[in-house]
């Protein structure tokens, strides 16, 4: 687990990438088991609570792709309990089915620190 705000901000995208090449148990670890996260992604759909935020991360897992997500133009936003990251997502590579894929979004992801570890609550995201 992470003790400081970038710390887990790392892991997030780290974790991004595993998920985004099909593999979600790192995605999962580091967000919270409280009930009240949520995620509302670039497509417009908002997921509220903890079953429907990772039932829709392992779809989004299982498209497949292979390539990289990155995190750029980062900022953050840190108290004693909360934080969050503002930046752009800079996403490329192929699907299975050998669709090319490069995408720029808005990104904004909460963390709460949770018995000492920072754990993601809320990932926004946005195309412009």
């Amino acid at each position: 687990m992470t003790t400081t705000l970038q710390a887990a901000a790392d892991a997030f995208y780290e974790a991004g990438n595993k998920l985004l090449a099909g593999d979600i148990s790192a995605f999962e670890a580091i967000w919270s088991e409280a009930d009240d996260i949520s995620h509302l992604g670039p497509m417009g759909a908002t997921y509220t609570g903890r079953t429907a935020v990772m039932e829709e991360f392992a779809r989004e897992s299982a498209m497949g792709f292979e390539g990289t997500l990155v995190v750029d133009d980062h900022q953050f936003v840190e108290s004693a309990e909360m934080g969050y990251l503002v930046c752009m997502e800079r996403t490329c590579g192929m699907t299975k089915a050998g669709e090319a894929i490069k995408s720029d979004i808005r990104a904004t992801t909460i963390i709460r620190k949770e018995s000492g570890q920072w754990r993601v609550v809320h990932h926004h995201t946005d195309r412009f």
